[in-house]
């Protein structure tokens, strides 16, 4: 029930649902906080919306650059764990669930690891919803079917990115693997990164999709709102409201006595 509250809360914190929820908070105010609060939502609205704020915030997590070559062919890893990411639901040409556009990209690049590496593939992530088929299950379809993947083990019980790390270590603690690559989207890697740390496993980070690029100079367009941009906006603070939530449930479980 506890997850299920956070999964509620938050699109309430995240632009646009926290900039609605601003703006239903100045309907109900005096007048001059009435005026205040709308000033600031149509602000925070704008600058959400600008490609110049979306990639400012998308600096903060892609912090770990794309794998160099030396990396791939070092051989120090001994299993690629892919993390879930999401499912399209009744999907009708493929009749039944299958993995959405974020899965299937981290899916692709696992795939691509193992064909150059030759290491199994460990996908991660369960069902939020009784009845449905895990992520992991998916992703194996289609690493298995579709890439021709060979797939270790498939870790089904997790359900957010602590879990991920959690229930994914049992199983390569069980198999004797200690040090994996671990690939997820670029902007996701931070977080995953350090609950896989603090979960005893050694990760080579092996992000994708990469949203955010160093540019010289800035023009016009990147102060025009845009869907994109205020899209790419929630995803990034969604990852540092992420790393701050775990930072201070890291600090909580340390605080308690043993």
């Amino acid at each position: 029930m506890g997850q299920e509250i956070v999964w509620a809360i938050k699109p309430l914190l995240l632009p646009p649902g926290g900039i609605l929820l601003l703006g239903l908070l100045a309907l109900l105010a005096r007048r001059r906080l009435r005026q205040l609060l709308l000033i600031c939502a149509f602000v925070a609205l704008y600058l959400s919306s600008t490609p110049f704020v979306a990639g400012l915030l998308m600096r903060q997590v892609e912090i770990y650059p794309a794998l160099a070559e030396s990396e791939i062919s070092a051989g120090n890893a001994a299993a690629i764990v892919v993390l879930g990411g999401g499912r399209r639901s009744d999907a009708p040409e493929y009749g039944g669930d299958t993995v959405n556009s974020s899965l299937l990209e981290r899916v692709r690049y696992a795939a691509y690891l193992a064909a150059r590496t030759g290491l199994p593939v460990i996908p991660s992530g369960g069902q939020r919803m009784p009845g449905q088929l895990p992520e992991a299950l998916l992703a194996e379809k289609v690493l298995t079917e579709e890439f021709r993947v060979p797939v270790a083990v498939a870790e089904t019980r997790s359900r957010t990115t602590w879990e991920n790390a959690l229930f994914t270590a049992e199983l390569l603690r069980d198999r004797g693997i200690g040090r994996v690559y671990l690939v997820t989207h670029a902007m996701h890697m931070p977080r995953s990164v350090e609950v896989f740390r603090r979960a005893g496993i050694q990760v080579i980070p092996a992000p994708t999709v990469f949203h955010h690029r160093d540019k010289d100079r800035y023009w016009l367009s990147d102060w025009l709102p845009k869907a994109k941009a205020l899209r790419l906006s929630n995803q990034a603070l969604h990852e540092l409201l992420g790393n701050l939530w775990y930072a201070l449930r890291q600090w909580w479980q340390e605080m308690l006595p043993e």
